[in-house]
């Protein structure tokens, strides 16, 4: 949905059909194997016969965008990222200290 130039609802029908989904994680270069190990609850429901589903989402913040006739949506959003996605009053994103990864049970595993 469009206001005044603006987009500020969007929405999709969700994928469900097991054969494309195969499919398109094919094309991401996962086997079947790994799709049902991952995905196996999902598409079991899909193949008994769950309903295709959709919804959409309003971008409040971008309706206030409008109404408030401003031009960048960092002028109604209370706590804006700059454009490269910092918040700079929270400092965030910021390094995640060993305690923190602890106790969210999170392992960094770094590549060679």
């Amino acid at each position: 949905m469009v206001m005044n130039g603006y987009e500020i609802c969007s929405g999709a029908v969700r994928n469900h059909n097991p054969d494309v989904m195969y499919k398109a994680f094919g094309i991401l270069g996962y086997d079947e194997k790994y799709v049902e190990a991952r995905f196996g609850g999902m598409l079991n429901a899909f193949k008994f016969g769950a309903p295709p589903h959709a919804g959409c989402a309003f971008g409040i913040d971008r309706i206030f965008m409008v109404l408030e006739n401003v031009k960048n949506i960092r002028d109604i959003i209370a706590f804006p990222k700059n454009g490269s996605g910092v918040d700079l009053m929270m400092g965030s994103p910021s390094v995640v200290d060993d305690d923190q990864l602890t106790d969210t049970h999170i392992s960094i595993i770094e590549e060679d």
